[in-house]
């Protein structure tokens, strides 16, 4: 898919996920928000959120998401990727990965990230 057929919103958001921009990421969220990621327990609120981000990059320097679908329907937004992420040990990972994305007016109140984190923690 051409990312340049992602929303604008979307498009940064994930830029800034790339660039590990956490004070971006957590302008971005409601204050109640919930985020599960991979088989970790759901994380609620911005502090959490924020806390469960770090944990999940802290394997790997940077990462570029790269779109392969995307598919919306009222606030929901529908994402399959190809992520390939640049490990703290200098190799390169690549996992397909799908998330679920619900917002609130501008901010996403809810995401969901189905990924196997194994090959990221298997190090």
């Amino acid at each position: 898919m051409n990312a340049s057929l992602a929303p604008s919103w979307l498009r940064e958001h994930y830029e800034r996920v790339d660039a590990n921009d956490f004070a971006y990421l957590g302008g971005r969220f409601t204050d109640d928000v919930e985020v599960r990621f991979g088989n970790r327990p759901a994380a609620i609120g911005k502090e959490a959120v924020s806390a469960t981000l770090a944990d999940v990059h802290r394997p790997f320097r940077s990462s570029v998401h790269r779109f392969v679908d995307i598919w919306q329907q009222g606030h929901s937004t529908l994402i399959a990727f190809d992520v390939t992420y640049a490990m703290n040990d200098g190799s390169e990972v690549r996992i397909e990965t799908f998330t679920i994305l619900e917002r609130r007016g501008e901010l996403i109140k809810n995401m969901k990230v189905y990924i196997d984190e194994g090959p990221l923690r298997d190090r």
